[in-house]
């Protein structure tokens, strides 16, 4: 068996990757006389549930910004009974005070799959995350939430190249992120082929991704390392246009130098 374990990194490569994972689910067969186009042994790995039911589930890293899964619980059907729903009070006497976000309504995709009802047509108006339009259960460990940087946030965008190399550095500091949630992966292999990784390229993914690639390097140099590298074509629009703005501005300063002088000693 040759094994590739999966990393997901930021929102455009779980919205990518969510429907690689559907279209793999699509290729289980449930009885003896239809042959599977695929080996589901090289994406997908067993184990057991918290009721001690057999499970195979993705062999993938889904890392994502705080607010970014949507519905997607880390303890879903399969694990719940290990989750503390009720961590109790602790050592604190004094009067508590409970905030909680309103939480996330389930999608009408997902309602419909819950139901065995046929799921609805997807649209840009009916998803709001990827985990929307997900159909597939994940093993708790492949959950991975950064709560540093929350989702859409205006006072701490996650966007530059240097910021995600930042925070990779803090966090593989303080855990060792191959440690923590590469090896368990990798290990249960009996022979890893390759790792493949979606992410984004151009923000600051792109950064966390580079940084996550050399410390792969280093550690699984004789396998295969696939980057699935993903651009915001919005994004780059928006650049383009900045700099056609800049470079307009710079024109203009060129052709009236004596203007521009003297408005800065006025």
């Amino acid at each position: 068996m040759h094994e590739i374990v999966t990393l997901q990194l930021g929102q455009r490569a779980n919205y990518l990757a969510t429907h690689f994972w559907n279209l793999q689910e699509s290729y289980f067969t449930y009885n003896d006389q239809d042959e599977s186009p695929v080996d589901h042994d090289v994406h997908f790995r067993p184990g057991v549930g918290a009721d001690g039911s057999e499970t195979f589930t993705p062999r993938t890293l889904i890392y994502d910004l705080k607010g970014a899964f949507g519905t997607l619980r880390k303890y879903n059907a399969l694990y719940e009974l290990t989750e503390d729903a009720n961590p109790g009070q602790g050592l604190w006497d004094g009067k508590e005070v409970i905030q909680q976000q309103p939480p996330i309504l389930q999608s009408d995709y997902q309602k419909s799959l819950d139901s065995g009802l046929p799921a609805p047509t997807l649209s840009t108006e009916t998803v709001r995350y990827w985990s929307d339009y997900n159909r597939l259960f994940y093993h708790p460990r492949s959950i991975v939430q950064l709560n540093d940087y929350e989702l859409n946030s205006r006072t701490m965008p996650f966007e530059d190249w240097s910021v995600g190399e930042d925070l990779f550095s803090d966090l593989d500091k303080e855990h060792d992120l191959l440690d923590r949630d590469v090896r368990p992966f990798a290990e249960e292999c009996d022979q890893l082929r390759a790792l493949q990784l979606f992410t984004g390229a151009d923000d600051a993914w792109g950064g966390f991704a580079a940084r996550y690639v050399d410390r792969l390097r280093d550690e699984y140099g004789k396998k295969a390392i696939w980057v699935w590298a993903i651009e915001d074509g919005a994004k780059a629009q928006r650049v383009c246009d900045q700099s056609r703005s800049a470079n307009a501005m710079f024109r203009a300063v060129d052709q009236f130098p004596t203007a521009s002088t003297a408005k800065k000693g006025h």
